[in-house]
């Protein structure tokens, strides 16, 4: 059985889910959706797809618990490799085969990177590049889009990086950690898609990540 395992969270994505899967399921890997309390039916998409592991928490707990949640059980069904992608079709599932032969290559971790002149609001290109400078001073590890949820790790790192954010910030304090255990990281280009204008990191959720990547760095681990 292969052993590389795609982590999706998902939310109220009833509507897209179901093409992400049916691309997925064509290649090789072990596919765990985590319907992160969802008002609509994205668990039972999920679940019609017979190859689809599908898991679901009761109450709306967060991105990055959601991505805990499937990482976890990834690691306990035997995982050697793990990606993690969103559920909205904003990441193209054709990608997740150019993550895993850059693991092979020996990274240890690797991160999606978007093209910022193509598609992405200068606002948020502007707030993206900004953390990214602020991580790469603080924490040496210089990744040029930190808010990018596409990536790929082997379960030796997940143990490295293991985080505690429930909600967005997770991308944050990925990178931060891999950084603070110095970590071999590549990253792999990948276009950009915006579906929703709601969607995604807002200004305050800069702000409050910007203080949170302080505060990563004045409470060492």
């Amino acid at each position: 059985m292969n052993k590389t395992y795609i982590v999706v969270p998902a939310y109220c994505e009833a509507e897209r889910i179901g093409p992400v899967l049916d691309i997925l399921v064509k290649y090789p890997y072990q596919i765990i959706v985590v319907d992160d309390g969802s008002k609509d039916d994205t668990f039972l998409v999920a679940k019609s797809r017979s190859a689809v592991i599908s898991l679901k928490h009761k109450i709306n707990l967060g991105k990055g618990a959601a991505m805990k949640t499937g990482c976890e059980a990834a690691l306990c069904l035997g995982a050697e490799n793990i990606v993690v992608m969103d559920a909205d079709g904003q990441h193209r599932p054709e990608d997740v085969t150019r993550f895993i032969k850059k693991l092979a290559t020996g990274d240890e971790i690797v991160f999606g990177k978007r093209d910022f002149s193509r598609g992405m609001p200068a606002m948020m290109a502007l707030g993206n590049t900004t953390l990214s400078n602020l991580i790469r001073i603080l924490f040496n590890i210089e990744i040029a889009d930190t808010q990018n949820g596409f990536r790929a790790f082997t379960a030796l790192a997940y143990q490295k990086i293991k985080w505690q954010a429930a909600k967005y910030d997770v991308e944050t304090e990925m990178v931060v950690n891999a950084g603070r255990a110095k970590l071999k990281y590549g990253q792999v280009t990948i276009p950009t898609i915006y579906l929703d204008n709601y969607k995604g990191t807002t200004l305050f959720d800069g702000v409050k990540i910007l203080l949170k990547i302080i505060k990563w760095k004045i409470i060492k681990k």
